[in-house]
């Protein structure tokens, strides 16, 4: 083992063990997402055969994601309608955002569903709102700004739109709504996802990790054989 250390280059063996203990560390990372996915997962099969509740009775609960909940009566007031860049099994459109009251001195983002086209209304609808409860998204490193004096939006970006429409949102839980639950029907309007998918391929990533920081091991491990066979 000493013959093998001092055959090794010292600049490259520092580099190879920083890597591969890098590398290990993303494997693991990744077990620990695998494991956060499942649980999401969990929670999510657990509220589908769950019946729909007021929301008042779910907010106050340790897991209110992706409940079935109901709104009080609303009204969708037409200066409160975003479209949000969006797509749908490969279509782009919007996102049709509202808002409407929670029981407390607040509102909760809904989003409607799906269009092809801009939605605009030319009165109030009145809807009682069903639906399912998700948590806010954060908007990705990438992802462009929201744009709202030219109503350009891409993310559900509860402060922007609260900012935007000088109402209070409640920004850790977003509606989507169920259509026909709510009894809710706009030329164009199309049902969006009520959940969110979850693909859960972090074991395959750990795997990869790892693979990666054995066969770098393995590769210097053979050059240091080498260079001692030859000296």
């Amino acid at each position: 083992m000493l013959a093998f250390l001092k055959a090794a280059p010292r600049g490259m063996l520092i580099a190879v063990a920083v890597a591969f203990v890098f590398l290990n560390g993303l494997g693991v990372w990744q077990l620990y997402r695998l494991h956060w996915k499942e649980g999401l997962i969990a929670d999510l099969a657990r509220t589908e055969s769950m019946p729909a509740v007021p929301v008042a009775s779910v907010l106050g609960q340790p897991k209110p994601s992706w409940r079935s909940v109901t709104l009080p009566a609303c009204t969708i007031d037409p200066a409160h309608l975003i479209n949000m860049h969006s797509e749908m099994d490969g279509t782009p459109g919007f996102r049709v955002l509202t808002a409407c009251p929670l029981p407390t001195e607040t509102n909760l983002l809904i989003d409607l569903g799906f269009s092809v086209n801009r939605l605009t209304l030319g009165a109030p609808v009145n809807i009682e709102p069903v639906g399912r409860l998700r948590p806010s998204e954060k908007p990705g490193v990438i992802a462009p700004v929201n744009v709202a004096a030219s109503g350009e939006w891409y993310t559900r970006n509860t402060p922007d739109i609260a900012t935007a429409w000088h109402t209070p949102l409640r920004p850790d839980y977003f509606l989507v709504l169920d259509l026909a639950a709510s009894k809710l029907s706009l030329p164009g309007l199309q049902q969006g996802p009520v959940t969110a998918p979850l693909p859960n391929r972090h074991f395959e990533y750990a795997l990869t990790w790892f693979s990666l920081a054995f066969i770098m091991l393995g590769i210097f491990v053979a050059f240091v054989r080498q260079r001692q066979a030859q000296q």
